[in-house]
């Protein structure tokens, strides 16, 4: 099985008109994508890093942190971007010998530690958000694709998706628990299921749910609910189709799945799951594009962001990979419909950020080595929503 799904580009969309943009190091011109990479709405592009794969925004909502998972192998290409988001260029790159596929990144509650999963490794490197600098690792993982934080602030959870010092991409099936007073692991493994690709926790930070690739096919992938009081596993929800990521509503009670199907692209995923979570169940599929992949939810609770990867081989055995027209889907959540018109956006889009005022998405494309930022309120107001 396949690694991880992708690598990311960023451009920023304005249906209202231009936004102002870089590229590369700081303080850099604006530059066009390519019309193959960049979609059809008015694109400004800000140029990251090799195939970027996360985006972490911080409190103060002045600047994005993005993990380049280097899916190219590039020399000297493992690196974290980031981006002013006043200007929307890049104002900083962070390199440092610890990074390996840099996969994801968290921020603490006060934005001031920014946790990078090396995906390819066994560690997680910290970066002190006032001087971007590189402050220390954690070690004892097995190729960490995620993580999340107690609200507390004391406590950490990170899902073991297998690296190459471990069991094996894909093949691991363990949580670990970090005390983010000692930046220590501690505790034993918690056994979820096969493939851990991502994990979200409730707002009160009573459970952490864990969703299980398995191995993408269709109704194989499941949900692990972790109570944090005693580090058990209390409950497995079974039904998703290579399931990616996870957001959960501000209110605790459900959740969003994006089944994005087999990690080697075929079977396809092509919906999203709505989980009750009280019921632990699934309730509602709705039905997105071609592989949905990234998905956030706007702080007023509204609404859920969607980006479709729609990345496919066209080749015989696994050769050829082609970026299709890739798209931002919109899901109403008090009705569980989609309430806009798909939002065209450029190649491979894969992670989605939410602005912490609502107004825009931030969307990393994977192949496109750029981020784009979609402004909310224009899609509203253009007539493309009900």
């Amino acid at each position: 099985m396949a690694k991880h799904l992708f690598g990311i580009a960023t451009v920023v969309i304005s249906f209202a008109g231009i936004l102002s943009g870089g590229c590369g190091g700081s303080s850099t011109t604006a530059t066009q994508l390519p019309s193959s990479l960049a979609g059809t709405g008015t694109v400004t592009t800000i140029a990251v890093g090799d195939s970027p794969a996360d985006i972490a925004i911080t409190p103060d909502n002045r600047f994005a942190y993005v993990a380049n998972d280097n899916n190219d192998s590039l020399p000297n290409g493992n690196t974290v971007s980031v981006i002013d988001l006043k200007s929307n260029t890049v104002v900083a790159t962070i390199s440092d010998p610890g990074f390996n596929q840099p996969y994801t990144i968290t921020l603490n509650a006060a934005g001031t530690i920014a946790y990078v999963t090396n995906s390819n490794s066994t560690t997680i490197t910290l970066i002190n958000t006032a001087t971007n600098q590189v402050m220390g690792a954690i070690d004892g993982f097995d190729g960490p694709s995620g993580m999340v934080i107690t609200p507390d602030g004391k406590k950490a959870y990170v899902n073991n998706y297998g690296g190459p010092n471990g069991v094996g991409s894909g093949n691991a099936t363990t949580i670990r628990v970090v005390d983010l007073t000692t930046n220590a692991i501690t505790g034993e493994p918690i056994t979820v299921g096969l493939a851990p690709a991502s994990l979200a926790i409730t707002p009160d930070g009573a459970f952490v749910h864990v969703i299980n690739y398995v191995d993408g096919n269709p109704g194989t992938g499941t949900i692990s609910k972790l109570r944090t009081s005693d580090n058990t596993v209390v409950a497995t929800i079974l039904g998703f189709s290579g399931p990616f990521k996870i957001a959960i509503t501000s209110d605790g009670k459900h959740a969003y799945v994006t089944n994005f199907g087999s990690n080697n692209f075929s079977p396809v995923g092509t919906t999203v799951s709505v989980v009750d979570l009280t019921n632990n169940a699934i309730t509602s599929t709705i039905n997105l594009g071609t592989q949905p992949a990234g998905i956030a939810i706007t702080p007023d609770g509204r609404s859920a962001l969607v980006s479709n990867y729609n990345t496919l081989y066209l080749g015989p055995k696994y050769t050829k990979l082609t970026p299709g027209q890739g798209t931002v889907d919109i899901i109403d959540i008090a009705t569980n419909t989609v309430r806009c018109n798909s939002v065209i956006v450029g190649a491979s889009p894969a992670d989605i950020a939410i602005s912490q005022d609502g107004t825009h998405a931030y969307v990393s494309y994977y192949s496109g080595n750029a981020i784009g930022v979609i402004n909310i309120a224009d899609i509203m107001s253009l007539n493309t929503c009900s």
